[in-house]
């Protein structure tokens, strides 16, 4: 029989709009009826805007793909990230965007993830060593673990210098209170109410992580040349060394500043949401750990790849690591807006209008998957058996897809094989994830897990 995992039950009764409100300050997902997840299009009407659900992938591929120019990112989800995110690429649009990004990519070319994967290797031996510390078969916060080994592997590759201890709980924290406000600020927002001080509060959790990134990225302008910045490993000379190739530019400190925090926030929140729900699902599969392991052992004599090649070859474990991606997408909607009056699939839509491609629905959508809410690795071995590239999406599509795509599966295969060589994982007794969305598809309760070391 096929693994169910957790998903949030689909709200039964649609007319109770005070009460969707209320649900909706605490994850979008629970204003979701079990109608989204068989429509094509889905429709809301919000005080503040029209708000348009794409499930149809022809329309997917045109909005992400054939005409990103003419649907760009809704001015909300800069709204949601612009006091942590600055003029990063991943909420702004136009000319500004597209510089942005010319600079970005060149910083996060494959040859520089080659460079900094010993950097994410000796992240791991530091989880490994903290974990030998704990008693065998002890309750474990998988989310916990996994947002400090995330959050120490993206600091080393950006920095060259280790997140640990006091400083990575501090951020941690940070983050996490930011995700909650956030979620709320915006649901006051659409819903035109007052903030009630949410803002303000927000914006302190957001100056926690800025101000630590940014004392880093003073230190190393005020101490390493552009220079010497060409001939280093780490994503911060990548970025200072990059050049526009439009118009010779570089980028200022505080653009790189906000690339550091777009980089620390999608290198190690995502990451980590999507390794946390890996543990979870893993504990509850105990022969595919077998499975995994006995692959892992097969390029590796100690179960641990040596380099980004032997990542890349753990072909089951990639399926596995797209199967939770597509059953927790990190990000679980990517909003557009619709910059002209549009008829989609036969329904007007005006100017101004927000337009959401949803991973999270495209991924459990009854028409494109079999067993939609199963967790069958398997699928991902088989690649004629998918459904067309415009449902799965859980890095986006075309110009804007992310740039991390590549490190964010890299950190991953390393991790679980560090974890793997030396552990089994088994799930808590009596306890299940509660599934919730905010900027990123979390647990609400944490995930627990035992780890049980191998004889």
């Amino acid at each position: 029989m096929s693994f169910i995992p957790p998903r949030p039950a689909a709200l039964q009764d649609v007319r109770l709009r005070w009460w969707r409100f209320l649900r909706f300050a605490h994850s979008w997902m629970d204003v979701l009826t079990q109608r989204s997840y068989l429509m094509l299009l889905g429709h809301v009407r919000l005080p503040l805007l029209k708000l348009f659900i794409i499930n149809d992938p022809v329309w997917v591929e045109r909005i992400l793909v054939q005409e990103p120019a003419r649907f760009p990112k809704h001015r909300l989800m800069n709204y949601a990230l612009e006091p942590l995110l600055g003029g990063s690429p991943f909420a702004t649009n136009g000319d500004h965007w597209r510089r942005q990004r010319r600079m970005l990519d060149q910083a996060m070319t494959h040859a520089r993830l080659g460079l900094v994967f010993p950097l994410m290797g000796q992240a791991c031996a530091a989880m490994m060593a903290q974990l030998d510390t704990l008693p065998d078969g002890g309750d474990l916060d998988a989310e916990a673990l996994m947002t400090a080994v995330t959050a120490d592997i993206v600091f080393r590759a950006i920095f060259s210098v280790p997140l640990l201890g006091a400083d990575a709980q501090r951020l941690y924290e940070a983050l996490s209170r930011y995700q909650r406000l956030s979620q709320r600020a915006l649901a006051l927002r659409l819903f035109r109410l007052p903030g009630f001080g949410i803002e303000r509060a927000r914006r302190r959790q957001a100056a926690i992580i800025r101000n630590h990134i940014g004392a880093c990225v003073d230190q190393r302008f005020d101490n390493v040349t552009t220079e010497q910045e060409r001939s280093g490993a780490d994503i911060v000379a990548g970025l200072r060394a990059a050049v526009d190739p439009q118009d010779g530019s570089t980028l200022t400190r505080l653009e790189v500043l906000d690339q550091v925090c777009l980089l620390f926030l999608a290198g190690h929140e995502t990451s980590a949401s999507a390794l946390s729900w890996c543990m979870y699902l893993l504990g509850e599969c105990g022969d595919l750990q077998d499975a995994l392991r006995e692959e892992a052992r097969g390029i590796s004599a100690d179960g641990i790849p040596a380099d980004t090649g032997g990542v890349w070859r753990m072909q089951r474990f990639n399926a596995v690591f797209k199967e939770v991606l597509r059953l927790y997408p990190p990000v679980g909607y990517f909003p557009r807006e619709a910059t002209q009056d549009e008829v989609i699939r036969g329904v007007p839509v005006p100017k101004g209008s927000e337009l959401l491609v949803f991973p999270w629905l495209l991924h459990r959508h009854r028409r494109w998957w079999t067993e939609p809410d199963a967790f069958l690795p398997d699928r991902f071995l088989h690649r004629d058996a998918l459904p067309t590239e415009a449902v799965y999406l859980p890095f986006g599509l075309g110009e804007r897809a992310c740039v991390g795509a590549g490190f964010a599966a890299m950190e991953a295969g390393l991790i679980m094989a560090n974890l793997l060589s030396r552990y089994r994982i088994s799930g808590e007794p009596q306890w299940r994830p509660g599934v919730v969305g905010r900027l990123t598809v979390r647990s609400d309760k944490g995930i627990r897990v035992r780890l049980h070391r191998l004889t």
